[in-house]
Parts: C-alpha cells; structure tokens; sequence
C-alpha cells in the first residue's frame, strides 16, 4: 500500500510539472517577436495585445508609433492575425511559451511565407533599442543602391535619449521609422507593422558607411551612404507627374462603399474644389496621408473643398474593395467619399489613370483641382511622420494648396 501512495505522490507530482510548464495564452500584455527575412535575416518586433474583449485588440510599436492590428481572431491555442487590405496574414499556435507560426503574403503570382516567433514581454520596457553610446552616422545621406543607375532615394538618421532612429525617403514616399540597435558588426534598423518589414543592416569601412536592404516583398538590396547637406533632390523628368492636357477636367469614377456609383461629373462636385488622392489601402504611405486630408476636409469644407479619395487595389474584387475601404475610413475616422476604382493592373491603370496623367508612378499621388475644373498643383509621394521636418513641411504645403483652391 506504501508503494502504491509513494507511486501516486510521484505522478501527481509530474502532472504539476508538467501543467506548470504549458502556460495558458495571456489575455493582455506585450510580446516581442522575431520575423525571419531572406538570408536568414532576424527582424525584431513589438506589440500590444489584448483578447479579453468580444472583438480582440492590438497594435505593433515602432518607437513612440503604434500602428493598429486590424483584424485578429483566436481559436483556442492558434493566434491569427489579419491584414486584408495588404493581403497579408499572420498565422501561429501557442505552444505553452511562444506563439509561433508563419507571415504570409499573399499575391496573384502565388504566396510568400516567412516564420516568425512570438513571447510574452516578461517585464514592461521602454528600450527601443540603445545604440549603447557606439557610433552611428548621424545625419542626411544620399542613397546608393547597387541595383540602380540613378540614385534616387535619401537617408536621415538621428538620435534620440540614446535611440538611434532613421528612415529613406524615395521619390514616392518614405520608408517609415525605423529603430535602431548595435550588431556585432555595426547597427540594424528595423520596423514591422504588418504592413511592412523592413531591416537595414548598416557597416562602417574606411570611413565610409553601407549595407543592405532587407524587406518582405523584394530581394536583399546593397547600398551606400554618400554624406548630403539637405534632404532636397529634385526628381528626374521621369518622375515628375503632369496633367497630359491642362485644359481638360480630371475625371473619375468609382464605387462607394455602401456599392453607389459616383463621378467627377455628379452634381455634388459641381463648383467645388477638389483635393483628389489616388491612393490604396494596401499603401503605408496612404496610410500616413489620410489623417492630413481628413483635417483638410474638416477645415476648408465649409469653405467649398472637397476631398475623395480613389483607390486603386490589390485586388479587382469589388467586395473585397469595399471591405477594405470601411477599415480604411473606420481606422482614421474619414468623413470624406472613398471609391473603389479596381485593381493596379496594368490594363485598368491606363484607361483610368495613364490616359489623363503623364508619368504617373506614386501612390499616394495627390491632385489640387480648382473650382472650375483644372488641376492646379499634383503632389506625388508622402513622406510620413517619421520624417520629422520634411512632414511638417508637408503638412504646410498641402494647407497652402487648400487656402488656394477655396479662395
């Protein structure tokens, strides 16, 4: 009889063990993750997740930034998240310590899939990721990828309370905040928001800085640093987006989300300025844009103004589009027309758009039209917060091109 209780002791003994091993999902807290990219390249990630309500909320930090989880579901021990608007999905299980799983994006040439793992945060920090005091190339810098005959992209790095924080900026758009921190062999700037993934290993040779580019939708790029005294490059004539003919109206057409049709020509825009931005849900750069034009609408359109946005999606299914657009208009609380205009196809571009704009390579690309019709000034590109000066020189420019048109 003493065996058999000395047995049973044993083996409850192990059942507590083990149950004290495989941890239950939390309910709320903060987790951090690595994505692995190509070459083996380890991205690191942060976010803020909270299952406790009937709908799930979350958000990825990038320094002070934080960009909303759109759509997460839970299925017992598997975790998923969605962003439909990019076509992409993160999709893992719980295994008792780590949510583990996949980053899937998905396109019509097929899907690509990158693993990840996630844990929870086992203390609250504030570390963005110090430099440590070592070196880093503060400063403005002209970008020089090898794959490319013409250098058109910038760089600005900078350091704030020991965070070394940066961001490229190309003609059509930024790259976001990246966040950096010491490698064995120089430093890493990294930034994930569903949306984006994106690590620039940075190395220090002769004085000289370069590196790589990594992301999830394009190969390793190789780069160098060239030093500049401004943030200031004119785009080439090829990147330089004109009206083909002056005196002719803009016109659109697209499918609201409650499935209206509506057109430039509508009696609603009649005798109305018209701030036009041919955007996509998918566009981070979009993305940073929106809350700007929703102030537009909010100051000037009492004054005459009105802004609609047209965009153009990954995909030409209309439902799909519509969806898109209500997280799109929900996300930043839009009150102005959002139309779905179809797919990015080639087909569909040149009809819609090529056909009236020379030049056309940016999303977002932003049209300032008079109240009697005629384009007045075309903002292609936008460079986000992360950009600091540069955006709220931005954010000026495109109130001046208000004040204008209501006038």
């Amino acid at each position: 009889m003493l065996v058999d209780v000395k047995n049973l002791f044993l083996i409850l003994l192990l059942l507590v063990l083990l149950c004290g091993c495989q941890r239950g999902m939390p309910e709320r807290t903060v987790w951090n993750g690595t994505l692995e990219l190509d070459e083996g390249k380890l991205l690191p990630f942060r976010f803020s997740l909270d299952l406790r309500p009937a709908g799930p909320t979350g958000f990825f930090v990038v320094g002070e930034e934080q960009t909303p989880i759109p759509e997460i579901s839970r299925n017992g021990d598997d975790l998923a998240f969605r962003f439909s608007e990019y076509g992409a999905e993160m999709r893992g299980k719980w295994d008792g310590s780590r949510w583990k799983g996949a980053y899937l994006r998905h396109r019509s040439a097929g899907t690509t899939s990158f693993n990840f793992t996630a844990s929870p945060e086992a203390a609250p920090s504030n570390d963005a990721g110090s430099t440590g005091g070592g070196h880093a190339p503060l400063g403005k810098y002209q970008v020089f990828f090898q794959d490319e005959q013409r250098s058109t992209t910038l760089a600005t790095l900078w350091m704030t309370r020991g965070t070394l924080y940066g961001t490229f900026i190309a003609p059509d758009g930024d790259y976001g905040l990246l966040v950096g921190r010491p490698t064995n062999a120089g430093l890493q700037l990294n930034r994930f928001t569903g949306w984006q993934a994106t690590v620039v290993v940075l190395e220090q040779s002769g004085g000289a800085w370069s590196g790589k580019l990594y992301t999830h939708s394009d190969k390793p790029r190789a780069f160098t640093l060239r030093p500049r005294a401004d943030l200031e490059l004119a785009p080439p004539p090829d990147l330089q987006t004109r009206i083909k003919n002056p005196a002719a109206a803009f016109t659109f057409e697209g499918v609201s989300i409650s499935g209206d049709t509506v057109r430039s020509t509508d009696e609603r825009f009649k005798g109305k300025a018209l701030v036009v931005d041919i955007m996509g849900t998918w566009c981070h750069n979009c993305l940073d844009e929106a809350p700007l034009l929703q102030q537009l609408q909010e100051q000037y359109g009492k004054e005459g103004l009105q802004v609609v946005g047209i965009s153009f999606e990954i995909s030409d299914d209309r439902e799909l589009g519509q969806k898109n657009l209500k997280l799109y208009r929900d996300r930043f609380g839009i009150t102005f027309p959002l139309l779905f205009c179809g797919s990015m196809d080639d087909a569909n571009l040149n009809n819609r758009l090529k056909s009236q704009l020379d030049n056309f390579f940016a999303y977002p690309t932003t049209l300032f039209i008079s109240k009697e019709g005629k384009v007045q000034a075309i903002h292609s590109g936008f460079k986000g917060p992360g950009t600091g000066e540069e955006f709220q020189s931005q954010v000026q420019e495109f109130h001046s091109l208000a004040k204008q048109l209501v006038r």
